[in-house]
């Protein structure tokens, strides 16, 4: 990640410019077949087998509710920022749904072709709300420290945690739809200016936490670099609906906040 940075402020004016060029060139995975429709939850996930055999829920733009289709952008940015501190988010990508899957009933439409959302399918695990557990499974103590960062940085909301029953209930942060200010499914510039100095918690207590993991994600959020936020909000589709100067607002966003993030971050040791 490099060097920690020391200065605390980024300026928004530094960001102008910086997210040109979205594109939907992607090819690497795409929907071989639709195990099931989509339910009638916020985004509709619904599950497939993807061209390299593995098994994903899928979020689409025409599973989602109209004035909420951003949720595709905000489930996309959360995963590839959470990488970057090395939260415990699954494993996700864009996936390509072919013309000839066009039609499939959704909850608020039809399946339309083009670039959706994939988050590899767990094959055996539970879904735990709104309150972490199992703080002393497998390695569950590191995990957590990242699951608290990711939070605060990304400003969450509808907290949902998958438990790997295959791995000791090891936890994963999922289901990022809602995150972001104003935690709606929407990224609008005004909100997140507002919120950008606002801390943002995850409430459950953080007793018995890795002090190690603590440290190595607060290090990981001061040392995070404007280059890999540009390639990530950059990487949103460009027909996904979010306006180029909205990512660059939540690049500047979540390079400003970081050094905060670290900080709070520390205090939970």
């Amino acid at each position: 990640m490099g060097r920690e940075r020391q200065d605390a402020v980024v300026d928004q004016g530094d960001w102008a410019g910086l997210v040109r060029g979205r594109h939907d060139d992607f090819e690497a995975l795409s929907v071989k077949a639709v195990v099931g429709s989509g339910g009638a939850s916020f985004a509709s996930p619904f599950e497939v087998i993807a061209s390299d055999n593995h098994r994903y829920f899928v979020e689409a733009l025409s599973g989602c509710p109209s004035h909420a289709r951003a949720t595709l952008a905000i489930e996309y940015v959360v995963s590839e920022v959470g990488r970057l501190i090395h939260a415990p988010v699954c494993d996700t990508s864009l996936i390509r749904i072919p013309e000839d899957l066009a039609g499939w009933p959704m909850a608020h439409g039809k399946l339309q072709p083009g670039i959706a959302h994939a988050s590899v399918a767990l094959g055996h695990a539970i879904e735990c709300r709104p309150h972490l557990s199992d703080r002393l499974s497998d390695d569950n103590p590191r995990r957590h420290a990242g699951v608290y960062a990711l939070y605060d940085w990304c400003f969450g909301d509808d907290p949902q945690w998958l438990h790997d029953l295959n791995d000791d209930r090891s936890c994963y942060s999922h289901d990022h739809g809602l995150y972001l200010p104003p935690n709606d499914g929407t990224i609008r510039s005004r909100y997140l200016a507002d919120a950008v100095n606002e801390p943002n918690p995850l409430a459950d207590p953080p007793d018995g936490l890795d002090p190690e993991a603590v440290e190595r994600v607060a290090t990981a959020l001061g040392a995070i670099s404007r280059d890999a936020l540009v390639t990530v909000v950059r990487g949103v589709p460009a027909s996904w609906p979010v306006a180029d100067n909205d990512l660059e607002t939540l690049g500047w966003f979540l390079e400003h906040r970081a050094p905060a993030v670290a900080a709070r971050i520390r205090t939970l040791i």
